[in-house]
């Protein structure tokens, strides 16, 4: 591999990020749409930077302006959707009115599978690298927090209501967050036709806020 470092990049140096020209912001956005359309294919190690580089109609030395490697790019785009879309995403959140808000769950969720069907190749190359790479392990941890914090809140607002007794919110969180992940997961990734089941969004969406719903308040 060449060598580089992040003194030699387009989008920054050793003293402070510099502008991007157009050209430069356009090349980055080739090299990173080619890699979430490939990583979501094939899969973050069935894909190898030649073929992101060809995908962009970019030559591997000027990939090497930007990243240092391919798991330098996958964390760039993993970081960006975190904060910049995911996080935000939950500070507009309102909680159930009544035990009779479905549309909370719905509209919840719906935005969820919008979200990371748009992404599903990083989630997927994220996934991948998780096991054995502790810097994506932890943006792992933090995608499932923010699930794990929308979805206890949401057990406390049941337990408000008068609904969800006995359950720990934290626990309940937990096995929520992990069921939409690898539901999400599953079903949105190219090959998941290979289990016979292909899903609309609607019917994702409808099965992942009923059973939501129904866990806390049991309708």
């Amino acid at each position: 591999m060449e060598p580089s470092s992040r003194s030699r990049k387009a989008d920054g140096a050793a003293d402070g990020p510099r502008e991007l020209s157009s050209k430069g912001r356009q090349t980055r956005q080739a090299i990173e749409d080619a890699a979430r359309k490939l990583f979501a294919e094939r899969g973050f190690h069935g894909t190898t930077l030649v073929d992101i580089t060809s995908a962009a109609g970019r030559s591997p030395a000027v990939f090497y302006r930007y990243y240092d490697d391919k798991e330098d790019l996958l964390a760039a785009l993993a970081g960006s959707f975190l904060h910049d879309v995911v996080l935000p995403s939950g500070l507009r959140l309102h909680l159930p009115e009544s035990p009779d808000d479905t549309r909370f769950f719905l509209t919840v969720v719906s935005a969820y599978w919008d979200m990371f069907k748009q992404s599903i190749g990083i989630m997927v190359a994220v996934d991948q690298l998780a096991a054995t790479e502790p810097r994506f392990a932890a943006l792992q941890n933090q995608f499932r927090q923010f699930g794990i914090d929308i979805v206890a809140a949401s057990v406390l607002r049941a337990q408000e209501h008068g609904y969800a007794a006995g359950l720990q919110p934290e626990h309940t969180a937990l096995a929520i967050a992990l069921l939409f992940e690898q539901f999400t997961t599953v079903c949105l990734r190219p090959d998941s036709a290979g289990l016979g089941l292909r899903l609309s969004d609607d019917d994702a969406v409808t099965t992942l806020s009923t059973i939501w719903k129904k866990t806390l308040y049991g309708f």
